[in-house]
């Protein structure tokens, strides 16, 4: 049997990279203008936005744990990959089309369910393309790729308001890095041979899947990994969303026009700390990095309790980023560190749905604690919820962060006495 090359390996790495780049880049480029679209140029409510958001990322988050084990049990993953990216961009044609509510439903749903499709075979797609020593690297440069889109996605918008380009316009213009997305995924090829070198490749393919099959492969993983599970719910629980914190820059006194600056401190750093953070997931061990991301969260929620000045916001937002980055490279590849081998997208796809389901938890509750003490309830929540997640994977993990401390300082003892 044929094992992947390296240069296959760097290949199928760098063009989903890409693929990322233009598809944040695409994403991005609405995200900032949705609420004036929605609510000027077609004159929805506030409330009615908020209805079709809830329910188009409840679907995109429903839907993964389903399509990450279609594409384990298919043994097929580019099919959905590509088919997810072509979802989403036709959700921006109906957007750039949308005249009444049912055109925006539309839009927002399949732009959330083209996410909900690809994520989870994208996931196992790209751990399967390279060595187990080296996903954490691969996950940090995925990362650092669509962060980096979403920053030129932001800059573009700006520009493109700058030159007074109508809302609809800018819609439609999305579409052509949307496009460019799915062209670059297409050369990308799926590894299904058995290798050496720790390659952990596609086994012959298994037709007709059951909800019998979905049952039986659930009880396939550890108790580990529901563990990691519990807590990465709970931690999720008390991850609020950025929003809350442009909000609590506004109520300390940064001015409007100011607060997009802060969110590009905060997809700066995250973009500048993706890549670094994925060589110390493989060297250090991802639990580590897991336990870091929890601990730097909540240690930015507090601050934000204690709030100060521009610098000191500045400041928050960057350790924001830099928690992201932790959070983002390392829960991906701990959960496929502790799925099994050909149940990696199925493990994604459990990830991703119960804590994507929590995040919308823990938004409804940040925002029914905001009206008290002038926001710092929300932070007071947010704080010491993942504070207790942080703890608790300290105690269910402390061999493997114990572990990755040992190995570390083995390391660091023989390279002193050489």
């Amino acid at each position: 049997m044929r094992k992947p090359t390296s240069s296959r390996v760097s290949k199928t790495i760098v063009l989903f990279g890409i693929t990322s780049l233009f598809a944040d880049i695409a994403g991005e480029m609405i995200f900032p203008i949705l609420p004036q679209y929605f609510t000027m140029e077609l004159g929805l409510s506030v409330a009615a936005l908020g209805v079709i958001e809830g329910i188009s990322d409840g679907a995109s988050n429903l839907i993964q744990v389903w399509f990450g084990w279609l594409s384990d049990r298919l043994k097929r993953r580019k099919i959905f990959v590509i088919l997810g990216y072509a979802i989403a961009a036709t959700g921006k044609v109906f957007l750039g089309l949308s005249h009444t509510m049912f055109f925006v439903f539309m839009a927002r749903l399949f732009d959330r369910g083209g996410k909900g499709v690809r994520t989870t075979p994208r996931d196992a797609m790209l751990a399967e393309s390279i060595e187990k020593e080296n996903r954490g690297w691969a996950f940090g440069f995925h990362r650092t790729m669509d962060s980096a889109g979403a920053i030129l996605g932001n800059a573009l918008v700006i520009v493109l308001l700058a030159m007074q380009y109508p809302l609809r316009h800018i819609v439609w213009i999305s579409i052509i890095p949307a496009l460019l997305a799915i062209a670059f995924i297409l050369p990308v090829k799926e590894v299904r041979e058995v290798g050496p070198n720790g390659f952990e490749l596609m086994p012959k393919r298994i037709m007709q899947p059951t909800w019998a099959d979905f049952t039986n492969d659930r009880k396939k993983f550890g108790s580990e990994f529901w563990k990691f599970i519990i807590v990465s719910t709970f931690f999720h629980l008390g991850k609020i969303s950025y929003a809350f914190m442009l909000l609590r820059a506004a109520n300390l006194g940064i001015v409007p026009e100011a607060l997009p600056y802060l969110y590009i401190v905060f997809n700066i750093v995250q973009t500048a700390f993706s890549l670094p953070v994925g060589k110390l997931a493989d060297g250090f061990g991802k639990a580590v990095l897991v336990f870091t991301s929890f601990l730097l969260f909540t240690l930015m929620s507090f601050g934000f309790i204690i709030g100060g000045n521009a610098l000191f916001l500045v400041a928050l937002f960057a350790l924001y980023g830099l928690s992201f980055a932790f959070i983002e490279v390392g829960v991906r590849s701990f959960a496929v560190e502790l799925s099994p081998h050909h149940l990696k997208a199925t493990g994604l796809g459990i990830f991703f749905t119960v804590t994507g389901v929590t995040s919308i938890a823990a938004s409804w509750i940040g925002g029914l604690l905001w009206q008290f003490n002038n926001g710092t309830a929300t932070f007071w929540y947010s704080g010491i919820t993942t504070g207790v997640a942080t703890i608790l994977f300290m105690i269910f993990f402390y061999q493997r962060i114990l572990g990755a401390f040992q190995r570390f300082f083995h390391s660091f003892s023989s390279s002193r006495a050489r």
